[in-house]
């Protein structure tokens, strides 16, 4: 469903009418809309307006008619329903569109020998690149040695990167240059994966992925520019225009500064900076350096810290910490427990040391006991008296007695719940190593809602899709449209549609900080409004709600032009 002009003669009438009115005309009206306000004061309107980069009324459409003057845009809705923009709370904007373009498996579930052909098809004609690079590799039980990767490419570098972003496969060739050898340590988050003899057998965990990615050519920044022009349609195609940018480096801070003083930042980007944890006075003086980069911008802020508490879940990497250990493979009690990347004591002094230099922190933890010692470490610094926004990511498994303390501490969580399906990640590559009653654990979504927690949306792109509304389908449903015979997964923690607006809009407005100014349809906030092709009303299924689309997004009062979703 279009929106559509107003016929001349009535824009005219109205007009007319706004010459009474005590306020200047807006610059864009709508009127006859379904309005999604997320202002629990006045949840439901039917019209708007917009003037400048601000909204200056929500209500009726005959309020929104004494907007209306001789040059205001006017744009019947005709029934649809209207959103503010749409707000993603972990996502890797920067990173994933470097990375789109080359050579991808589309995540597709392949051995090696099934990939070889693909991978030789890719390079078929390249005789310039230095690094061979792969993405979107499945890493859900994918197994590749160097020496079978060498079979396919051996006289250059070649590089398989996991679709989790946790995972990835070499040559020997890679190896070499990367000056991996049999003496090199595995860093304290991650591993190199090693023979009988100790020598490395070309897979890498986390930390060990950034030996290679470190040996590699870097972008320039014209072309990090030009990557990250592109993604933004993208995102506003999707109804996006703020997120959090999780993890970002030196060089995408860069970026975003250099975008954002040419005026071309068509997003409100709140930065979480990548940091290894070290709580040292020089660490935290390099993430100050980085946050001052950003300056004074309105669109842009650089003060949240990231930090990684584990890894993840998934056969064969099994890095996320768990509170018992993980299964052998035929089911059996296992001894180990994945790892946490940080000490609790260190973790917990460093948010101490983090709020005392003004950053928010932002935790990625997958197991249930990566999610307590980041509770735990935010408890610690809730009882010292901070007021720092806290936050965790993804959260795949959670201990029951930690599902009260996210609203106790005051510690919103940004679910990726796309991931809250069954497939070979979430089923074939851990039912056997987690067992029922950990499988029954997964994504508790509905579990967090019923003990007060402020759910976030968020995509954690490029690993998934960054579409809100296929998110929030699977949250709604917990199947998989590809494979509906799996059924659901743990269907008791399912979401409904009204929680996932939520979850989109308000609540992850909250989870960065920016809920004064976004995630809510009122007057006086910035003027990001979403409408999309379709009314959603309670008995809204989640087919209906994965295949929804945007027709036009707002970023501060100016229609952004669309692309294709990816």
């Amino acid at each position: 469903m279009k929106l559509t002009a107003l016929p001349l003669l009535t824009v005219i009438a109205l007009a007319a009418c706004s010459r009474e009115t005590p306020h200047p005309a807006a610059d864009v009206v709508i009127l006859h809309g379904d309005l999604r306000t997320m202002n629990a004061a006045a949840p439901s309107a039917t019209a708007l307006a917009m003037t400048a980069d601000r909204i200056t009324f929500v209500g009726d459409d005959a309020g929104a008619k004494q907007w209306i003057g001789t040059h205001t845009r006017v744009l019947d809705a005709a029934g649809a329903t209207v959103l503010p923009g749409l707000i993603d709370s972990h996502i890797h904007a920067a990173a994933g569109a470097l990375a789109r373009g080359g050579c991808s498996l589309a995540d597709d579930l392949l051995t090696v020998e099934q990939a070889a052909d693909k991978i030789r098809a890719c390079f078929a004609t390249d005789e310039e690149s230095k690094w061979l690079v792969v993405t979107d590799v499945n890493a859900a039980g994918f197994k590749a040695t160097r020496q079978q990767l060498d079979a396919i490419v051996r006289d250059r570098p070649l590089f398989l990167w996991g679709a989790d972003g946790h995972t990835g496969w070499v040559n020997t060739r890679a190896l070499t240059l990367a000056k991996v050898t049999r003496k090199t340590p595995n860093p304290d988050d991650g591993r190199i994966e090693r023979d009988a003899q100790g020598d490395a057998t070309g897979f890498l965990v986390d930390g060990a992925v950034e030996l290679v990615t470190s040996a590699m050519d870097q972008p320039t920044p014209a072309k990090r520019l030009e990557k990250l022009r592109w993604i933004l349609p993208q995102l506003h195609s999707a109804g996006i225009t703020s997120y959090l940018e999780a993890n970002a480096d030196a060089q995408t801070v860069a970026t975003y500064a250099a975008l954002a003083k040419l005026e071309q930042l068509s997003a409100r980007v709140t930065i979480a900076l990548e940091s290894s944890g070290e709580n040292t006075p020089a660490e935290f003086a390099r993430l100050a350096g980085l946050r001052a980069q950003v300056g004074d911008d309105p669109l842009l802020r650089a003060d949240f810290i990231k930090l990684f508490a584990d890894g993840v879940l998934e056969f064969p990497t099994q890095t996320a910490a768990l509170l018992e250990p993980y299964n052998t493979a035929d089911g059996s009690p296992g001894t180990s427990k994945g790892k946490l990347y940080q000490a609790p004591d260190t973790m917990a002094a460093f948010i101490k040391h983090a709020d005392a230099d003004g950053f928010n922190v932002h935790v990625h933890a997958i197991g249930d006991a990566a999610v307590r010692e980041a509770l735990d470490a935010f408890g610690v610094a809730r009882a010292a008296g901070s007021k720092r926004l806290y936050s965790i990511a993804h959260l795949q498994l959670i201990d029951a007695a930690d599902l009260p303390r996210f609203a106790a501490l005051d510690v919103p969580v940004s679910l990726q719940l796309l991931w809250a399906q069954p497939d070979n990640y979430s089923i074939d590559a851990l039912e056997p190593w987690l067992g029922q009653e950990r499988m029954s654990r997964q994504y508790p979504a509905r579990s967090l809602a019923d003990h007060h927690t402020v759910i976030a949306g968020g995509s954690d792109w490029d690993v998934s899709s960054f579409n809100p509304f296929e998110a929030m389908a699977t949250a709604m449903s917990r199947r998989n449209p590809d494979k509906p015979r799996r059924g659901p997964l743990n269907a008791g923690e399912a979401l409904t549609l009204v929680e996932m607006l939520t979850a989109y809009t308000i609540n992850a407005a909250r989870l960065i900080g920016r809920d004064s100014e976004v995630g809510s349809l009122e007057a006086g906030k910035a003027a990001d409004v979403v409408v999309l092709d379709r009314t959603f009303t309670r008995q809204t299924a989640a087919d209906e709600v994965r295949t929804a689309q945007v027709t036009h997004t707002f970023f501060a009062g100016r229609e952004m032009p669309r692309a294709k979703t990816n």
